[in-house]
Order: C-alpha cells, then structure tokens, then sequence
C-alpha cells in the first residue's frame, strides 16, 4: 500500500499543493490531470522525496522511481553508457539486467551501442524509464510519459506500463494523454492545490478536455 497524507508545498508566498492526501493499492495505475503550471511535476517530485522540506506527513515505506518528462541523457553517449551514469551497476550488469523478463521487452539491447543524439523520441524514452527500472522500484512515478512520441512509440510505452502493473507494482502518472487515463484505474484533478477525484466529474459527460478547461 503507498500512502501520503496531508502534503502541501509553497514557492512563497503561492500554494502548489495544499493539504494533499491520495493512497494506491499494488497493481494501481493513477493518473493526475491538470493545467500547465498546476502542480502535478511538483506532486511527483515530492512523493519522489527529491524535495528535502515538506510541509505536513508524508508516509512513503517503499521504493519510488521518478522519470521526468525531458530525458536526462546525454547526447554523445550511447544507451548503455547512458545508463551506467545512473547505476553503480557495471556495463555487464546492465546487459545481463536488460535481458531479464522484466526490461528484455523493451528492447534497449537492439540498439544499445547507438548514440542518444540517433535515437528516436521512443527510443530515448525508453532508455530514461530503463534507467529507473533498474533499481526495481515499488512505485513508478511518470511526468508526461507519452509527449511528443509517436503512435508506435506511445505503444511501446503503454505495454511498459501494463507490464510494471501486471507485477503488482504501482503507476503514478501525470498526463495531458487520454491514452494514459483510459490505461489509469484512478484519474484525479490538481487544481489550485487541490487534489480531488475525477470520476464524478466525467460521469457528468465532461470529457478530459472539458475538465481542464473548466
């Protein structure tokens, strides 16, 4: 079970979380909507605990693993190399653990000698959420997984995705893609600090689009 409670964060003297509290079960996939600017970055970071001061409780007993929505790769190296800078993992470490059940789907190792400044948006996407994976996380934390890629691509990274939470793992997702909350059991709205369900508003006959906008 993953848990925060009464989360809340400032910039000054504006409030970007306010008194936050949201709970998933293993096997969960939950999606946060809101505006650029809303705060859903800054959720994910916090529950990421990359923030060193919080206002109010946050109750986190398992392994977090954050992927950002920009890449954090370095052009000039290849994946592989890529991926070493983040692990203490040696490069035959990291070809044996992209063999495994568990990340050989993603296919890294079909292209794992080409330079990230080559690569594909999915392919570059995939190597940031292998990097993550690698420290077999709990809980996967995605900033707006799905930007900019492609269909195959967004494709590939749903499957991802389906796979973490078939093993019982956990998907917090923040997302403008209504690939993503069709996938997600769980959609909530960050609003002016507020985090609240979206289920009843779409109920309603709102779509994603109509929420925001509202």
């Amino acid at each position: 079970m993953f848990e925060i409670n009464n989360l809340s964060k400032s910039y000054g003297d504006k409030i970007v979380l306010d008194n936050i509290s949201l709970k998933a079960s293993p096997g969960d996939a939950i999606g946060i909507l809101g505006v650029n600017g809303s705060g859903k970055s800054t959720l994910l970071s916090c529950i990421a605990k990359t923030y060193s001061k919080l206002s109010g409780k946050n109750v986190l007993q398992v392994k977090t693993a954050y992927v950002p929505q920009e890449n954090p790769l370095f052009d000039e190296l290849n994946a592989i190399d890529n991926i070493k800078m983040w692990t203490k993992l040696s490069k035959p470490q990291i070809m044996n653990a992209l063999s495994t059940p568990e990340l050989a789907g993603m296919g890294i190792l079909d292209f794992a000698n080409k330079p990230v400044k080559k690569m594909s948006g999915g392919m570059k996407k995939r190597v940031s959420i292998a990097i993550a994976l690698l420290d077999k996380p709990d809980i996967l934390l995605l900033d707006e997984p799905l930007a900019a890629l492609d269909l195959p691509a967004k494709e590939d990274v749903l499957q991802i995705m389906k796979d973490f939470t078939d093993n019982r793992h956990i998907i917090i997702v923040a997302s403008h893609d209504k690939e993503i909350f069709d996938f997600c059991n769980a959609v909530y709205l960050l609003k002016d600090g507020k985090l609240t369900s979206a289920k009843s508003i779409i109920a309603n006959g709102l779509s994603y689009t109509d929420i925001l906008r509202s």
